[in-house]
């Protein structure tokens, strides 16, 4: 029986390549937004943490400057965590669009996969047929050897 040989195997292996790519860069995507979600989840804790210790130095009457340093540390945190929003949002653009690459590029290797699974069901049936017109070659040869040549006037009794 003949090897099966798909003709589109060059593009096959060309899609394969590129949804690897989009993989790896839809997972890159991610680790980099979880970063950014992640860095805003450490702000948020360390201006809590702020907002307790200057609480704790308004309670034990310290001075009007150590107040003053807590509150201006306090305000950067919070222009931090305005920035630390916006590289969110933006990380999750990126994040959006590797992900349709990544949809494009499966959605086109997968349209290969049904190609191949239709070329390798034809190549199947094609194989069939030939291997039955061999079987009926032989049982035809078969006969002849057994029986003689066949008159058509015998074919007709």
């Amino acid at each position: 029986m003949a090897k099966f040989k798909f003709q589109l195997e060059s593009v096959e292996k060309v899609r394969t390549q590129k949804e690897q790519k989009m993989l790896e860069a839809l997972s890159a995507s991610q680790r980099d937004y979880l970063e950014k979600i992640n860095a805003k989840r450490s702000l948020l804790e360390r201006k809590q943490s702020a907002f307790e210790k200057k609480n704790e130095l308004a309670s034990r009457d310290a001075s009007i400057n150590e107040i003053r340093l807590s509150e201006d540390f306090i305000t950067g945190l919070k222009s931090q965590i305005i920035k630390a929003d916006q590289a969110i949002i933006r990380s999750r653009r990126f994040l959006d669009q590797a992900m349709r690459n990544y949809i494009v590029a499966r959605k086109d290797r997968m349209m290969i996969d049904r190609l191949k699974e239709k070329a390798l069901e034809e190549f199947k049936v094609e194989q069939s047929r030939l291997e039955q017109r061999k079987l009926d070659d032989l049982i035809t040869m078969r006969a002849r050897l057994n029986h003689g040549p066949i008159d058509s006037e015998e074919e007709i009794a």
